[in-house]
Formats: C-alpha cells, sequence, structure tokens
C-alpha cells in the first residue's frame, strides 16, 4: 500500500522542487556559457558552480554532506570515479565529493529532463547505449576529457540500483577507458542517498549523505583480457565499501 503524504511532506516538497528550478535556471547559462568559451578553465568556473548549486540545494532541503578518503587522491591527477547509484540524490553528493572539474558520463535520457537535460548536455557526456556507433563516439570523447585532465564520473552500473542487491552488474565502459588510457578507478561508496530520496517515490526527507572515496585502482600496463578482473576488483572493493556500513 502506497503512503499518504501528509501536509508537512508536501510543503517539504514543494519547497525542494522549487529550489532545484531557481537554482537551476541561475546556473544552467552561467555553466553553460563556461563550458562553451573554454572547456577545461571554464569547465573548471563551471564545476566551481555546480558545487555552488549542489551545496546551496541541499542545504535548503536540510540535506547535508560528509565526505571522507580524499587523502587517497594525488593533487592534479584525473580520475574515473565509479560509484553505486541508488537515487537521485547522487549526482549532487559526487559533485560534492570529488574535489575538481569532472564530467558525468550518462544515459542518452537524461537530455529529456526538464532544465537539468539542458544543462547536461555542456557538463555531460550522454552515450545510447543501444547505438554501437554512440557507444563508440562517446568513449573517445570520454577518452579525450580524461586525457586532458579532466576527471570522469560514471554510474557503472547503468542504471539506478532498486533491487536489494547491493550491487547491480556493471558495464564494461569505465573499465574499457581505463584499461586504453592507462587510468586509475576510484571506487566511491554513497551511503544513505537511497534513504534519504529512494527511486521512484516522493518522500524525500532530511538527512546526511556520506560519500566515500576508496583507493584508486590502477590499469596501468592491462589489456583488455583484463578488463572482467579489473571489473570484479572494483565492483567487489565497492561492494566492501558498502556493506561495512550496512552490517
Amino acid at each position: 500500500m502506497k503512503r499518504i503524504l501528509t501536509p508537512f511532506q508536501w510543503i517539504y516538497n514543494i519547497w525542494t522542487v522549487f529550489n532545484f528550478t531557481w537554482l537551476m535556471l541561475v546556473c544552467v547559462p552561467l555553466v553553460s556559457l563556461a563550458i562553451i568559451i573554454n572547456d577545461k578553465i571554464g569547465g573548471r568556473f563551471g564545476f566551481f558552480l555546480l558545487r555552488i548549486w549542489a551545496k546551496v540545494f541541499s542545504g535548503l532541503s536540510f540535506i547535508f554532506y560528509k565526505v571522507e578518503g580524499l587523502d587517497n587522491l594525488e593533487k592534479d591527477k584525473a580520475y574515473i570515479f565509479a560509484a553505486n547509484h541508488r537515487s537521485y540524490l547522487d549526482a549532487p553528493a559526487l559533485v560534492i565529493g570529488i574535489p575538481e572539474q569532472s564530467r558525468a558520463l550518462g544515459k542518452v535520457e537524461i537530455l529529456k529532463y526538464p532544465v537539468f537535460g539542458i544543462m547536461f548536455r555542456y557538463i555531460g557526456i550522454t552515450v545510447d547505449r543501444t547505438n554501437p556507433e554512440s557507444r563508440r563516439t562517446s568513449l573517445e570523447l570520454v577518452k579525450k576529457k580524461l586525457l586532458s585532465g579532466i576527471n570522469i564520473m560514471i554510474f557503472p552500473e547503468g542504471t539506478m540500483n532498486t533491487t536489494s542487491n547491493t550491487l547491480l552488474p556493471f558495464k564494461e565502459g569505465a573499465f574499457r577507458l581505463a584499461i586504453e588510457t592507462g587510468g586509475s578507478i576510484v571506487p566511491v561508496a554513497i551511503h544513505n542517498a537511497g534513504k534519504i530520496l529512494p527511486r521512484g517515490t516522493a518522500q524525500l526527507r532530511a538527512g546526511v549523505i556520506t560519500v566515500e572515496i576508496g583507493k584508486p585502482i590502477s590499469a596501468e600496463n592491462m589489456t583488455l583480457q583484463d578488463m572482467n578482473k579489473l571489473k570484479e576488483k572494483t565492483r567487489d572493493t565497492m561492494k566492501e565499501m558498502l556493506e561495512k556500513r550496512q552490517g
């Protein structure tokens, strides 16, 4: 049976949607323009604005973030951040948790989202997984960003996890990218976002989301034959990080 929303919950939800919308309307043109002018330098400013958006939106909604493990990262080195995905709040969690500018890899359907879809054209890279040519083009673009010193954010499950399993099976994209660039995968565990805003519900609530950044897993000197090994090592690490907090 679906739970009936209380008047307070309705007011809280309307307040949250209002803040999300006006903040996006302010940020979209500024972030987009900065990245259009200069992908890397402008992108740094654009990502700074995104962090402000995420912090202001979350603060007004009484949602706060705790970031752990930043000492695992080397300064001025680009990484592929692979995170679990249980909530729409995972996106602002990553924006707040990752210290340097990043580009997100997401499904082409994101472009259909009101307001946010417009900005994602500039802050993200979309891929149509049903189209082999789209997958190849997106992979090459992601590789170019990574080699230019821009971080990449990926949800390797490929979709939001609504099951009772800790993680869904991982797609290959992030790991192929790491091997082809000789880069490093950083496992990220986002804790509590799925409880604060589960998918398919309007039961948004206040709370604290923890972004746990693990130790980088290097793909240097690996070949595509090592892809499954890299994928499983990353998945096992993320699963351990998530289940340690659940126990």
